[in-house]
């Protein structure tokens, strides 16, 4: 069962979850899909047994080869080349090129092959029975896509796999998400919280994957998340106080159930709850 871990904004505990999931699961992998921003390893600290380089593709231009045409700059849907006819020259907007290989297949003259650029590591380990891995963009690279779907390509054989997403609803966390048979969305009840919880909501829909909600800092603010998912039948797994031990524990490197023990009994309970939730959806 692969399971993501997803969040409509950064700093609700998205991490947190996914590492106390990964711990109480038996048998478990965890897959930091935070490419820019990992930060699973400050919590699990693995032993890595090997990195693999990753590359993009960039396009560049034969000009002994090119004609002019301009027929790649008008198929780029990334506006990431710029034929000047009058003076003859052609520039690649590396950072625009998302190397989708378009140009080389429309251009006539054959002119445009595709180069590689370092794009990041993508790394494995193990941190006592929990296997991990890490997907780590380079510092200067543009983006992120090539690093995730390496990331996501040879995902760990363990019955329970926790994909943590990075925050948001980009296409990224669409691209996490969809390799996933239950998604696990980590609010706050807060207004921001409540927003971005409809908006990552709403992602999964689109995406088809079964939603459940975890909500952190659960003794402050108001019932509007709680309201919301009641009216949406969407399934609250699981109520996390707010709790000063558990920020105090957070910033020395400490994990959830290393923090409190006891949530341990309750986080093994969310693992049946979803694997109820798969179950259902299978047989539907």
């Amino acid at each position: 069962m692969i399971v993501s871990v997803a969040s409509g904004k950064g700093g609700t505990g998205k991490t947190t979850v996914a590492v106390a999931l990964a711990q109480v699961a038996p048998n478990s992998a965890y897959v930091d899909c935070d490419t820019e921003a990992p930060n699973g390893h400050l919590f699990l600290r693995p032993n890595i047994s090997h990195r693999k380089p990753v590359n993009r593709k960039v396009a560049s231009i034969n000009v002994n080869m090119c004609t002019w045409c301009g027929e790649c700059m008008e198929k780029c849907a990334y506006h990431a080349i710029v034929i000047a006819h009058a003076t003859k020259k052609a520039v690649v907007f590396e950072d625009l090129c998302m190397g989708c290989g378009v140009c080389s297949l429309v251009c006539p003259a054959r002119a445009i092959t595709e180069e590689d650029r370092h794009a990041g590591i993508v790394s494995n380990g193990h941190s006592g029975r929990i296997r991990t891995r890490e997907g780590r963009m380079a510092v200067e690279a543009p983006h992120a896509h090539p690093v995730l779907n390496e990331t996501l390509k040879e995902l760990p054989d363990a019955p329970h796999t926790i994909l943590d997403a990075e925050p948001g609803v980009t296409g990224r966390v669409v691209t996490t998400v969809r390799a996933s048979d239950v998604c696990v969305l980590v609010t706050e009840p807060t207004p921001f919280g409540l927003h971005d919880l409809e908006l990552a909501v709403t992602m999964t829909q689109h995406v088809g994957v079964p939603v459940g909600v975890i909500i952190n800092r659960s003794t402050i603010g108001d019932n509007a998340v709680r309201d919301f998912c009641r009216v949406r039948t969407i399934p609250v797994l699981l109520e996390i106080p707010f709790d000063r031990r558990i920020a105090a524990g957070y910033a020395v490197g400490k994990t959830l159930v290393e923090i409190l023990p006891d949530m341990k009994s309750q986080f093994a309970e969310v693992l049946r709850h979803i694997e109820r939730i798969v179950t259902e959806r299978g047989r539907s």
